[in-house]
């Protein structure tokens, strides 16, 4: 007898957690799917702005050489201008030099 009434108590609790458990996922049921599709749109956001982040990198990279290119030409343009600017002075000094202005020892028109 006393174990047709554990039985029964057993069976009973059994029930009663199984009654209680669905009628706690009937009531939470639209909250779940609430929580889901907030899930949802969250991951959709973040890849959005994990999207943007990566097209930000990629313009601030692009950005980074282009300065790097800029700064390679400035040196290029400041070593060529040197050359250019002792080019001229020599220029000068050969005009000079031609048109009688200034002379030099090493010249052979005078010695001749």
């Amino acid at each position: 007898m006393i174990w047709i009434n554990l039985a029964i108590i057993v069976l009973s609790l059994i029930g009663l957690g199984i009654y209680g458990y669905l009628l706690f996922k009937k009531q939470m049921k639209p909250e779940i799917g609430r929580l889901n599709r907030l899930t949802e749109r969250f991951n959709i956001r973040a890849d959005v702005i994990g999207q943007q982040v990566n097209e930000i990198k990629g313009h601030v990279d692009a950005v980074n050489r282009s300065i790097t290119q800029i700064k390679d030409f400035g040196v290029k343009a400041k070593d060529e201008s040197i050359e250019l600017k002792q080019a001229a002075v020599g220029l000068t000094h050969e005009i000079k030099r031609t048109a009688g202005i200034e002379r030099s020892d090493v010249s052979t028109e005078t010695k001749i």
